[in-house]
């Protein structure tokens, strides 16, 4: 049976770190990269010569995003290739349009062998991650997947209610199909109304299961709870 390694679910506790993305450590050579303020207000945006607005609702990007997350390595690229998406007061928001979103690699680690891929959303994200490679259209379906609590309120106009965003993570095993490039592409489809607040990537050259099965899931926040609870009675 594959090994589950390294692996932190960041939850509402007001005792952990505001990003609820899941920290995954891998075994031999890795990279990390990290895009998060997917806002208007982002002063990183125009420092580094994106325009807020040339990055509008109905228009593909003019160019890539490079990550913006503190400690992000390698060369991957975030994009949005037709449809909706724009910097909007508090995310990434497609304002009810369908909008395809890709992040590539052109030239990953040597000998890649694993992705973990995770997007913190406010709502459902319309078209699931696949993954192509060498210039390919496989369109490969991830082998593992996650869903956790995010750390970013989302408010639902309708019903007037505030609720936690969810943090998505996606793990693809890569072995032996000698990738030296790779794109992960997703979107949102008409009325999915997505809003994306942080996105994560890690990449390694030596798989392993990263995102457990649900089970593991559920076991692993229950400790944590109950590690809370001893604390708070300490």
């Amino acid at each position: 049976m594959k090994s589950i390694i390294s692996l932190t679910a960041l939850t509402a506790f007001s005792s952990l770190p505001t990003s609820a993305a899941v920290t995954i450590t891998l075994p031999g050579n890795s990279e990390s990269s990290g895009w998060n303020q997917l806002k208007n207000s982002n002063p990183f945006w125009a420092a580094n010569s994106y325009p807020t607005a040339h990055f509008n609702a109905s228009n593909p990007w003019p160019e890539p995003i490079s990550p913006n997350r503190p400690g992000s390595s390698g060369s991957a690229n975030f994009n949005k290739s037709s449809g909706g998406g724009y910097f909007a007061g508090g995310s990434l928001y497609d304002a009810g349009i369908a909008g395809n979103f890709s992040i590539s690699d052109a030239s990953p680690i040597s000998n890649l062998a694993t992705v973990v891929f995770q997007i913190d959303a406010g709502t459902t994200i319309g078209t699931l991650p696949t993954l192509s490679y060498n210039g390919g259209s496989q369109q490969l379906a991830p082998h593992f997947t996650l869903t956790t609590n995010g750390s970013y309120p989302t408010f639902n106009f309708t019903t007037g209610q505030s609720f936690p965003s969810q943090n998505r993570a996606w793990q693809w095993d890569l072995t032996g199909l000698g990738v030296a490039s790779y794109e992960i592409n997703w979107g949102s489809t008409a009325n999915n109304h997505l809003t994306q607040y942080e996105i994560n990537l890690t990449t390694g050259d030596t798989f392993v299961q990263a995102i457990p099965e649900p089970s593991a899931t559920l076991a692993a926040l229950l400790g944590l709870s109950l590690t809370t609870i001893r604390r708070r009675r300490a």
